[in-house]
């Protein structure tokens, strides 16, 4: 290892930062193949601020690690700066992360100052059950398991049980026309889930309906007959770069029922539906696949389970405040 070059990151650093991606993908198995979009994404979003919050780490011509800051304001629950990045395999156990880490601590904790202080600041590391070095990095910088998300998938050949909607709802594929009534009902879906928090019109169109990764063609919305308010939705999602290293999947981003309609088998009609769509798409989607947190206060894990849904990767999210 020769000397290494820290230095912000630039647009023109992106196919390296691509192939670190990857050597760093066949380790860690997050399951995510990035490309160039991914990263113009990221560049985009309205979370990441790369010339004063992110560090490049080189080893002469060759990019050996990164660090990325994304911050995501909240106005009810607390504000979360996300700490992403790792090391090359062929460079790690020589102190880079450590150091990387400390830097993004340091930076972090500057971020935070500038958030509103009604709100508290979480800092934040996710970390696969490949990870264990990371972990043990994380532990003894202050961050603690705060979090289990699994990933559960099921087969589209599986067979589904009929599901209905009850009476009184109207089942609609998504369309721009209810989008806002779609965002409304996330956040007060999602008012009770760790870590959730409203999201802005920007902050939708770039991560949710409006992402180019979006399929509104699996995306459902339930309608309440009496008032046309969205009672439950399904969104779905697609990332055909990952089924390089993955099975062809069709990923159901978010459900979301409204808290007064709970309990009436909303979700699982819609959830049926999408996956009836997705087995039959012209994608040939061989699986679907979704996040859910381990502790969901609605019992979402025990209705994903009874779909067959099982168990395919856990990411952990370790905390701490700033400092």
């Amino acid at each position: 290892m020769g000397e290494l070059r820290w230095t912000a990151p630039s647009r023109e650093d992106d196919p390296a930062w691509v192939g670190l991606l990857a050597a760093m993908e066949a380790v860690d198995h997050h399951g995510e193949a990035h490309e160039l979009e991914d990263l113009a994404d990221e560049w985009a979003s309205v979370w990441s601020h790369p010339h004063t919050n992110a560090m490049f780490v080189w080893d002469g011509t060759e990019l050996v690690a990164f660090g990325w800051l994304n911050t995501i304001p909240g106005e009810q629950k607390h504000h979360r700066v996300e700490l992403w990045g790792g090391v090359h395999p062929s460079h790690r156990s020589q102190g880079i992360g450590r150091e990387l880490l400390d830097w993004q601590l340091r930076r972090a904790s500057v971020v935070a100052q500038t958030l509103d202080p009604r709100v508290p600041t979480l800092l934040e590391v996710a970390v696969t059950d490949h990870q264990e070095d990371m972990r043990r990095l994380a532990v003894r910088l202050g961050f603690a398991p705060t979090r289990r998300f699994l990933e559960v998938a099921r087969p589209t050949a599986l067979e589904l049980a009929p599901a209905e909607v009850p009476d009184g709802f109207d089942v609609l594929p998504w369309s721009s026309d209810v989008d806002d009534l779609v965002r409304d009902a996330h956040a007060a879906s999602f008012v009770d889930h760790w870590g959730s928090e409203p999201r802005t019109e920007e902050e939708w169109r770039q991560w949710y309906t409006g992402h180019r990764c979006f399929r509104p063609d699996l995306s459902l919305v339930a309608l309440e007959r009496g008032t046309g308010g969205v009672a439950a939705f399904v969104l779905c999602a697609a990332y055909p770069n990952d089924w390089e290293i993955l099975p062809v999947e069709a990923w159901i981003t978010t459900v979301g029922t409204r808290r007064e309609w709970r309990g009436k088998g909303l979700a699982r009609g819609l959830l049926t539906e999408a996956l009836r769509r997705a087995a039959d798409a012209d994608t040939g989607f061989e699986r679907a696949i979704l996040g859910v947190d381990s502790e969901n206060p609605t019992g979402a894990l025990g209705l994903y389970r009874s779909l067959g849904f099982e168990d395919v990767r856990v990411v952990t999210s370790m905390c701490r405040e700033p400092l």
